[in-house]
């Protein structure tokens, strides 16, 4: 006899809101300060006009920030919570209220609901879920499986499971319908471009090396940078002593993927049934690391670069990927995962990184070569041990210079982040990416920059860490991920401030932050970043210019809280961001700033950026496949993500059409005449797809007034200049920037056109 759900008719009511469209109903101190929660529930009743009770909510988020305190409730249909329905407290140090949120389903509200119960029946086996899910990223942008969780949701009216898949490159989010197992929907994004809970040991210690203050070249080598003495602190005077199998007790067993189950693999009885969950597999990781003996973290032993606030690993792969490497590969205790693919199942098998090269004396500390290789040879950089170092001072850096300006929040503000170096994925090379508490680092081809030696790269990336930490990971942002790009660019240029105390360097005006950038004119995250993240250095440099001395703190204090208080905002665009940089400015901050007082200089900062708070006419750029007469988007066909494919012989070539107009606004007027690029190969990550006449590139036109459309034809060939695809094909962009009359070194708009060239 199976098991049912018996639901009131309140109950399936209930069930039809879940369906309903929400409504973000916010207040602040300002309207009402008090802040328990049954007085909360009584304003969102009055204001709903529906009666909210504790029953109504689930407690899942409960923790102490740098100034406030933090709670996040989600919303409760009959049994099981709503995706993105939340209820956000925000209290400070005397218990008063400072902001609560609210984005509910409220009853009444017109749209269908597609189902009424949940039988026990119609919910998916968790077996069922990982072969779906595998069956769904099969031919997916990445293939492959990392590991999978998942939660049960109400969304849109019917129960569904949300299952998020691990992959080489990404995650993959899919939203499986629990009753007729299909997928509703399937999305991918790769890492912003290893689980270890480090413990902290004391005493730590310090030793004397020589570092890139910044970075050891800029793109295309057009300029270096000397080395520093500099201090490495903060280094543990003692690690664990790992054995050559560290997890051999986690491998008596086996773990395949279709026996995966994060409720059944967190119970004995589950477990003993055959289940596993990664999160008991983390647990028991971190507790078998924590029962390891203690050994001399010093040069008599090969000292090793394992800190407070970073550890230094090598990629398990490196080892046998890269002919040449001399190195004796010496296990760390970082817990890697392994997954290994059959044509029908996945299987995880427990395994850990390595440590680097040991440093044996402060002599030698101080003498390691950073060689600037021809080849970039990963085998001959990982034999010197350079990289290692100048990751772990940049690590270091960040988190001492962000100590300075305000981040202090318990734990987010001092858990390590974990670097692991020379993953040898060829999708990645020429790269660095951010997940999960660890940067990433891959190989490069001989023209490109050795990332592990560009601060400013690390300090980007883990600015992603510091978003995650402060915003959670509930965060939904509601555009095409441009405010993750740009304020992982400002975490960094905060950085940058901090460590120069603006004093000019070689190379310094040629950051990305550093742009004429509108928003509403680019169809790409990393260029959407360049508007987040140009208006909120315009902010800072004005800041510092009027206050020298506590300027970068001001602008820092603001922005760090502003992240706090858009915690798991269930829907943030860049009207409800910089609304709370506004209201982060208001509460002022006792001994540092006045409520309001960099008001005008945020106002102001956004002034000419082709940015309306009133959610007014902004000036476009379209970008359209004339071919199809549709719009490049963010997300349509010819975006990062979905790449026009191009099949043709390696002989062939095959012609296609862009077409490109712009169009002012009343408080944006584009100035003419207007010069258009087509750039195929000087910006980031292009040069792979050979463009025919890409030797002249950037090709140039101009736009004479407003009525005028260019339709340019660019021609692809079937012959790839390099392959960066694991599946043997090619990927590659134009870059189509604006120019304004009289511009000539930053655009003020600019869309990308991607395309992947594949072999019949």
């Amino acid at each position: 006899m199976f098991k049912t759900f018996v639901l009131s008719l309140a109950a399936i009511l209930t069930v039809n809101q879940a369906s309903a469209a929400p409504q973000m109903i916010r207040w602040t101190a300002t309207n009402d300060s008090v802040a328990t929660l049954s007085h909360v529930l009584d304003v969102l009743s009055k204001k709903t006009g529906q009666t909210f009770t504790e029953k109504d909510f689930l407690l899942q988020d409960d923790r102490g920030l740098a100034f406030n305190h933090y709670q996040r409730y989600e919303q409760i249909v009959a049994g099981d919570l709503v995706e993105g329905r939340s209820l956000r407290l925000w209290r400070d140090a005397n218990g008063r209220l400072v902001q609560a949120e609210a984005y509910l389903n409220i009853a009444g509200e017109k749209e269908a609901s597609h189902e009424m119960v949940v039988f026990e029946t119609d919910r998916l086996k968790d077996a069922e879920t990982v072969k779906i899910a595998q069956k769904a990223i099969k031919h997916s942008r990445d293939p492959y499986f990392r590991g999978i969780e998942w939660k049960d949701r109400w969304l849109d009216g019917r129960f569904v499971r949300i299952v998020t898949v691990k992959g080489k490159h990404g995650k993959t989010k899919l939203v499986i319908h629990h009753r007729s197992k299909k997928v509703l929907s399937n999305d991918f994004a790769e890492f912003p471009q290893g689980d270890l809970n480090a413990r902290d040991i004391s005493p730590t210690q310090s030793i004397q090396t020589l570092v890139y203050p910044i970075y050891e070249e800029t793109e295309g080598a057009l300029i270096h940078q000397d080395r520093i003495e500099v201090t490495l602190d903060h280094i543990l005077a003692e690690i664990p002593n790992v054995p050559n199998d560290l997890y051999a007790e986690m491998k008596t067993r086996r773990y395949m993927g279709e026996q995966f189950s994060p409720v059944q693999g967190e119970s004995e009885a589950g477990r003993a049934a055959g289940f596993w969950s990664m999160t008991y597999l983390k647990n028991k990781a971190a507790s078998i690391r924590g029962a390891l003996p203690l050994i001399g973290n010093d040069f008599e032993h090969g000292l090793m670069l394992q800190g407070s606030f970073a550890t230094i690993n090598i990629h398990p792969d490196a080892f046998t990927k890269f002919p040449g490497v001399t190195l004796a590969p010496k296990p760390s205790a970082a817990f890697f995962p392994n997954w290994l693919e059959t044509a029908d199942n996945v299987e995880m098998v427990p395994g850990n990184a390595f440590y680097g090269k040991p440093l044996m004396s402060a002599t030698e500390a101080m003498n390691r070569p950073a060689r600037r290789l021809a080849d970039h040879n990963p085998a001959e950089y990982l034999n010197d041990g350079f990289d290692e170092i100048q990751v772990y001072y940049a690590i270091n850096t960040l988190f001492n210079t962000l100590h300075d300006i305000g981040f202090s929040d318990p734990e987010l503000s001092t858990r390590p982040f974990n670097a692991f170096l020379f993953n040898p994925d060829i999708e990645y090379r020429d790269n660095a990416f951010y997940t999960d508490d660890t940067i990433n680092f891959t190989t490069y081809s001989p023209k490109a920059q050795n990332y592990a030696r560009d601060n400013s790269t690390i300090w980007h990336e883990l600015g992603h860490g510091v978003m995650d930490r402060l915003m959670g990971d509930n965060l939904t942002l509601a555009d095409s991920g441009g405010l993750a790009e740009g304020m992982a660019d400002f975490v960094a240029a905060m950085v940058i401030q901090g460590v120069t105390k603006g004093a000019p360097f070689d190379g310094s005006r040629d950051f990305r932050i550093i742009n004429h950038t509108g928003f509403n004119l680019t169809n790409e995250s990393h260029d959407d970043g360049e508007a987040y993240g140009g208006a909120m250095k315009d902010f800072m440099d004005a800041a510092v210019l009027a206050d020298k001395d506590n300027g970068l703190h001001k602008v820092a204090d603001i922005v760090l809280e502003a992240m706090r208080l858009s915690r798991d905002h269930p829907k943030l665009d860049a009207n409800e961001w910089f609304n709370h940089i506004l209201f982060a400015d208001s509460l002022g901050r006792d001994g540092l700033r006045k409520p309001g007082e960099m008001h005008n200089l945020i106002v102001a900062a956004l002034n000419g950026r082709n940015f309306r708070l009133d959610g007014g006419q902004t000036a476009t750029l379209s970008l359209k496949n004339d071919q199809t007469n549709v719009e490049i988007t963010s997300s349509a066909i010819g975006s990062r993500y979905k790449p026009i494919v191009v099949t043709i012989k390696k002989d062939e070539t095959k012609e296609l059409k862009v077409g490109v107009s712009i169009k002012s606004s009343p408080t944006y007027a584009f100035k003419y005449p207007v010069t258009v690029k087509f750039e195929y190969l000087k910006s980031p990550l292009q040069g792979s797809v050979h463009w025919v006449g890409e030797e002249s590139s950037p090709a140039v036109y101009t736009l004479k007034s407003e009525s005028d459309t260019l339709h340019i034809p660019v021609t692809v060939t079937g012959t790839c200049d390099a392959i960066n695809r694991e599946d043997g094909t090619c990927s590659d962009y134009i870059h189509v920037q604006i120019f304004n009359d009289g511009e000539t070194d930053k655009p003020s708009a600019k869309k990308r056109f991607y395309v992947q060239i594949k072999n019949p």
